[in-house]
């Protein structure tokens, strides 16, 4: 096995070069392996920020834990032009459940998939009924995204415009940009669409504002901005649509909703337990004030935020060890 923050091998029918780095259990045992995938715009730093690392306390439970990249991510490669969900259902995830399974001997690995990374699972599992997953933990994730009050219906008129001009959306640039001022004053979209402020140290939203999003497909947009059509989430043009055959999907689940989630809503992650409902287990826990927690919280919050680490993560290896 790969050494203690080593990659394993990982490549895409495409020939693209995807990074999969490997931490390993430090509790002298293998209570079985997770992949942590991460969601849009953002890169695995986000499960492995310094003294906030989801991954490290999964291994110190006993847990290998493997951070994955998609395209045009973190340390993956980056392709010049525009890519989509096409080429994340059909190229990526299939390389890195490969890569893992591989790597480990297993025949299934968990799953736990932050905002898109969620959702690309909730996909290609009602897509292949014998996705190699045991569990699944959706955190910040839906599958419809029209209800509730959702960030990214504000921003759809905007589409257009950079659509006419960019093949990519800056978003890491923006990050960094707004990194300089994040937690004082006006909140800028990169903040405000990803933390709850009071419920995430300066420090650690800085950290993750500097080091953690990567410029988005402009695809990618497009792809997504499907939720909002009649039909729902749906790829290859329209002919894979999703919400009519949830009835597909099989995995053991957990969702995890933030209060204060502008991008999978409360009410989005209630829709999505409903469409979900043919599901063998289905948990949902739900976080913020309201729910007898110190503070609300929003997207990424649920993974860095100050109380996470004894508000959140024990909720998501209760499920994993069950």
């Amino acid at each position: 096995m790969p050494k203690a923050r080593d990659t394993i091998p990982c490549r895409t029918a495409d020939g693209l070069s995807l990074s999969v780095r490997r931490i390993p259990s430090s509790a002298g045992l293998s209570r079985g392996a997770v992949i942590l995938q991460h969601g849009l715009g953002s890169n695995g730093f986000v499960f492995d920020v310094p003294r906030h690392s989801l991954a490290r306390r999964l291994a110190a439970a006993g847990f290998d834990c493997f951070i994955s990249e998609l395209r045009g991510a973190g340390d993956s490669d980056h392709p010049h032009g525009r890519f989509g969900l096409d080429e994340y259902m059909e190229r990526d995830v299939p390389a890195i459940l490969a890569a893992v399974l591989e790597s480990t001997g297993r025949k299934t690995v968990h799953w736990v998939g932050h905002s898109m990374g969620g959702l690309l699972m909730m996909m290609y599992a009602i897509e292949n009924a014998a996705a190699p997953i045991d569990r699944f933990v959706a955190i910040g994730s839906a599958l419809d995204y029209k209800p509730g009050k959702s960030v990214f219906r504000d921003l759809r008129p905007l589409r257009p415009l950079a659509g006419a001009w960019l093949d990519t959306f800056p978003f890491r640039r923006l990050g960094q940009l707004n990194a300089l001022v994040a937690g004082h004053g006006p909140q800028m979209p990169a903040e405000h669409m990803n933390f709850w402020r009071s419920n995430v140290d300066h420090d650690v939203m800085r950290s993750v504002l500097a080091r953690g999003f990567d410029d988005i497909s402009m695809q990618l947009f497009d792809d997504l901005d499907t939720t909002f059509d009649s039909a729902g989430f749906s790829r290859k043009h329209g002919a894979i649509k999703y919400l009519p055959r949830t009835k597909d999907f099989h995995l053991r689940t957990c969702l995890i909703a933030g209060s204060r989630d502008v991008q999978a809503t409360p009410e989005a992650v209630d829709a999505t337990v409903r469409l979900l409902a043919s599901a063998p287990v289905l948990e949902v826990e739900r976080v913020g004030r309201a729910h007898g927690d110190a503070d609300d919280y929003g997207h990424i919050d649920l993974v860095v935020g100050k109380r996470a680490d004894h508000e959140v993560w024990p909720k998501i290896l209760a499920f994993l060890e069950a």
